[in-house]
């Protein structure tokens, strides 16, 4: 018995009053002490519990780790008359600037349809890649879309005379019995002015309500405009509205002769008329006003139309919930200022800002072989960096007005992507480049009404230019900025044979367009595989400005230790970008030099349009540019630095994806992965060697390998 044992026992003789504290005391630390063995046995207890769900989550996570199938069965319809896997046909006329109206008529169109439907789509020369892109991006379930270049035949109707507003292409829908498929029975023709306020499939169930001699069907107009017989076309009363039209095509080529009618509704009329002024409308009007048996009469509902003097409160009343579909048959269009006109333009306006992507979800299935699958690697570090390289990303080119023919075999387009925070940039850039331009700006649908107001309404630079290609390309919220995407969207998309790969945040010597044309013409690097380099420069100064030539430049760079606000491109926070430019040797050049491909070297070029595109696995911050150059050099392209050619860098606030990878060692690790896997990609493609990781990539891959094992050691 040790010392403090015999101590106590003696306090206790000594003191007989504490052995009833001590005896609780003793009874309530036993007590304590059992509690506390007993919730540890729980915990332990909840402990293999957790170790077990997660061991199964592990196992199953492995399992669907290349192949997830969602639990939501999609049900199944039958393909049959009258369900929901009815195939709709619809018809339009896309020509000339139709491209920008027609979006927010599919999106109320698909937003309120069930049943499958295949567009069938009459286009022109300019339209006809635009839609194709469209349809080929935005990745409708359930949607297919055959385009019609009918270019050739708009000689068929231009002899018409005709004031409407929409010129010759309003003509174009008396062809359509000629210009669609035989095995095509019926189709809806829709006018791209159109909001849908209900599913088309209630209109596609009336052609099961015509008769034998009926094969058009049309919604009455409404306005008194064809009372005026003196003046107007003849028709049946107020006459029809031909915005949306119910054509059975298999009894008009059956019963009569669809050209020889329309051909002689024009020449009974032409003389005393002289011309058409609602275009097709009148021709048809004057058919029906001849042979009233042709025409079904479809509700008013379906076609409430917005002219000046429309009488389309008569059809609803008031009632708006009755609406059908919306026209917006004026000139003025959206604008117009009639009653009612303001909720129905908030519902269409609700359609231009609706997010086209919500429009991807499959709804139901109409066939068994269809697999809803998605394709998702669990075990991948850097899912979200390679989304950009397996998503198709919605795009719609020439969203503005471009008009532009290359001069000759040495003209030149600027290429460049940017997101609309960038968009004052564009505006400053276009100022000091008098060249066609391509642009692929990344951004919401809620963001397009500012692009328009933008340019159109506030920058009088943008508003006067039409060789600008606006093409836009749509957010996705899977993926880091997709910069070399982007680019790629701007590429292809020029008609000139060079192009002049910049980004927005520079802005161009004055002259440089002409500049570049003059030094194309000189070297004619194509045939050589050359790649004509523009130094870079950079100034800290947010309100400088840009010197206008070579001597301009170097009296600024030679003061830049006192006052001067000029120098060569980010010297100090990532010199092996531009070292290989030689900008000591550029200073006194005065004829172009050939350098060589460093590591990371990323300068501005002038190359041909074929050159090889940017690799889109690199999104966000970081060797997107350098990619490129990579490539370059491995297809044997030489880099020619041109001497009196130059661009400055402004500065401008981080964007997230530098912030990211400054802060985020996750984003570096990834980015280190991208880049040796591009690197052995390359390496194979071309079979041929290239550098290996450089210190600081060999430690990301270190780091990321250790991230991987450490995984495959939580997996069973």
């Amino acid at each position: 018995m040790n010392i403090r044992t015999k101590n106590v026992l003696s306090c206790l003789v000594l003191r007989p009053w504490l052995i009833m504290p001590f005896g609780v005391w003793i009874v309530v630390s036993v007590i304590y002490y059992w509690w506390l063995i007993s919730r540890i046995s729980v915990l332990e207890s909840q402990n293999n519990v957790y170790k077990t769900q997660l061991t199964l989550s592990h196992q199953a996570m492995k399992e669907i780790s290349v192949e997830y199938t969602t639990t939501y069965q999609v049900p199944v319809i039958p393909d049959s008359i009258g369900t929901l896997c009815e195939t709709i046909h619809i018809a339009l006329v896309c020509m000339g600037k139709c491209t920008r109206l027609i979006t927010p008529m599919f999106k109320s169109l698909l937003h309120n349809r069930q049943n499958p439907l295949h567009f069938h789509m009459v286009v022109d020369n300019t339209a006809e890649h635009t839609v194709a892109v469209l349809f080929d991006t935005w990745m409708l379930p359930d949607v297919k879309y055959t385009c019609y270049n009918a270019q050739n035949r708009l000689s068929e109707v231009r002899w018409i005379p005709n004031s409407h507003y929409s010129g010759v292409y309003a003509l174009v829908k008396l062809l359509f019995p000629d210009i669609l498929p035989e095995n095509l029975d019926r189709i809806i023709v829709l006018d791209s002015d159109l909001t849908f306020l209900s599913d088309v499939a209630e209109i596609w169930r009336m052609f099961r309500n015509m008769t034998n001699e009926q094969f058009i069907g049309l919604v009455e107009n409404e306005s008194n405009w064809y009372y005026d017989t003196a003046k107007r076309w003849p028709a049946l009363g107020r006459g029809f509205n031909t915005g949306l039209m119910l054509l059975d095509l298999k009894k008009i080529r059956t019963n009569i002769d669809w050209t020889d009618l329309w051909q002689n509704a024009i020449k009974e009329n032409i003389e005393s008329l002289k011309q058409t002024t609602l275009a097709d409308q009148d021709i048809i009007n004057a058919i029906i006003k001849k042979h009233p048996n042709y025409v079904y009469k479809i509700g008013c509902q379906y076609n409430v139309q917005m002219s000046t003097k429309t009488l389309s409160k008569n059809c609803y009343r008031e009632n708006k919930n009755n609406v059908k579909v919306v026209h917006w048959n004026s000139p003025a269009k959206y604008n117009i200022k009639i009653r009612d006109a303001h909720y129905f333009r908030n519902l269409y306006q609700s359609y231009v800002n609706f997010d086209g992507n919500l429009l991807r979800e499959k709804l139901h299935t109409c066939s068994q072989n269809e697999a809803l699958t998605n394709k998702i690697n669990y075990s991948d570090l850097c899912v979200s960096f390679r989304s950009a390289q397996n998503i198709k990303l919605r795009t719609h080119l020439y969203y503005m007005d471009y008009s532009y023919n290359n001069i000759d075999d040495f003209d030149v387009t600027l290429v460049l992507q940017l997101s609309m925070d960038r968009l004052q940039f564009l505006e400053r850039l276009v100022n000091h480049w008098e060249g066609p331009l391509s642009a692929a700006i990344y951004l919401s649908d809620c963001d397009v009404t500012k692009l328009e107001s933008f340019t159109r309404d506030w920058s009088d630079t943008l508003s006067s230019r039409k060789n600008i290609g606006y093409h836009l390309v749509f957010k996705h919220d899977s993926v880091h900025y997709p910069v070399n995407y982007l680019r790629n969207v701007a590429l292809e998309n020029v008609n000139t044979p060079y192009v002049f790969l910049m980004d927005v945040d520079f802005v161009p010597m004055a002259g440089l367009y002409q500049h570049l044309r003059d030094a194309i013409r000189l070297i004619n690097p194509y045939p050589q595989k050359k790649c004509l380099v523009v130094p870079a420069f950079e100034t800290q100064r947010y309100r400088a400005s840009v010197p206008r030539d070579k001597a301009a430049l170097l009296a600024r760079l030679a003061a830049r230790h006192g006052a001067g606000d000029v120098a060569p491109f980010r010297t100090r926070e990532w010199p092996r970008g531009h070292r290989a430019t030689n900008y000591t040797r550029w200073m006194t050049a005065t004829a172009p030099y050939e350098v060589e491909w460093e590591s990371d070297y990323e300068p501005y070029l002038v190359v041909h349009r074929s050159v090889p595109k940017y690799d889109t696995r690199f999104s966000g911050f970081g060797w997107n540019k350098v990619s490129h150059s990579v490539e370059l050099r491995a297809t044997g392209h030489r880099a020619l630095v041109l001497p009196a050619a130059f661009l400055v860098h402004t500065p401008h606030a981080p964007s997230p994806d530098i912030t990211a990878f400054r802060a985020d060692p996750h984003y570096r690790v990834c980015l280190a992965l991208l880049k040796q896997e591009f690197m052995d990609d390359l390496s194979r493609k071309y079979n041929m060697t290239l550098g290996g990781p450089s210190k600081l990539d060999s430690v990301y891959l270190g780091q990321a390998k250790s991230l991987l094992l450490n995984q495959a050691k939580e997996l069973p």
